[in-house]
């Protein structure tokens, strides 16, 4: 009998996820070098619970009779001017999130997977590099 190890996001658990995330929020909304990137959100609520459903199939939940969720993570940043500044605070702040809402082990495999994910993003809104265009290699 073969045993299923439960993904990152069943360990930490849905209503976890959402908690970290509307922590998360509450910082950025009020900080006074990214809380702008926010303020053309209309339906806050309806945002927050787009990222979690990201956060929660970023790190292997499952949908369950759920439709996956359209998120262009890549074309709703690529036209805020993200600068790396910017970026690297966001990761800062998510780790101190993910520090103080979660046991040290789980905030340190979320934040693994939020380092992948901020890569991406480097490459593709910051620096301009398209998709499938490996960094660091010469073209």
């Amino acid at each position: 009998m073969t045993q299923q190890t439960a993904s990152l996001a069943e360990q930490i658990g849905r209503d976890q996820i959402r908690r970290v995330i509307n922590a998360f929020y509450q910082k950025l909304l009020v900080h006074p070098k990214l809380g702008h990137f926010f303020s053309s959100i209309d339906d806050f609520e309806n945002h927050q619970q787009r990222i979690s459903d990201f956060w929660w199939m970023a790190m292997g939940g499952p949908l369950k009779n759920r439709p996956e969720p359209k998120i262009d993570m890549i074309g709703k940043h690529f036209p805020l001017g993200i600068k790396q500044q910017d970026l690297e605070l966001w990761l800062v702040i998510f780790g101190e999130t993910l520090g103080e809402q979660l046991d040290e082990k789980l905030a340190v495999q979320w934040m693994d997977k939020a380092l992948q994910i901020g890569s991406r993003i480097k490459q593709i809104v910051i620096d301009h590099q398209p998709m499938g265009v490996e960094i660091g290699k010469p073209s």
